[in-house]
């Protein structure tokens, strides 16, 4: 997927939903909606960045936004098909940026639109540290 040319002044103007169209896709962002807040934990989260653990149908995804190293990783079947490959946040990433203070979804958000960050899946991050 190719990013959006925005200035980082056009991006700050944008609401956390105008700015996940920009990263994902209108029947990701539906999905989204049916993830329940219950099925989400916070494993941890600081200045470097937040993991999570989601409880899905099939298994339990884990999820983790690292700001340190401009990294998304997760172990979704659409992230590793899709999402890596178009650089597009799948449904997890998509409501866990609606699950954070928006102060700081925000700012990883427009990170992520104006600099290079890596996805990767979690087997293939593991085996990198």
């Amino acid at each position: 997927m190719d990013k959006p040319t925005f200035s980082k002044a056009e991006l700050e103007q944008k609401d956390i939903h105008e700015l996940l169209k920009l990263l994902s896709d209108i029947k990701r962002l539906q999905k989204a909606r049916t993830l329940k807040y219950k099925d989400i934990r916070i494993i941890f989260q600081s200045e470097e960045g937040y993991m999570y653990e989601i409880k899905g149908t099939k298994q339990t995804y884990f999820l983790r936004i690292d700001r340190k190293n401009r990294a998304l990783i997760h172990n979704c079947e659409d992230w590793i098909r899709r999402g890596m490959r178009e650089n597009k946040l799948c449904k997890h990433f998509d409501r866990i940026f609606q699950e954070i203070y928006e102060k700081e979804a925000k700012a990883i958000l427009i990170d992520l639109l104006l600099n290079s960050w890596v996805f990767l899946d979690s087997d293939n991050y593991l085996k990198t540290r």
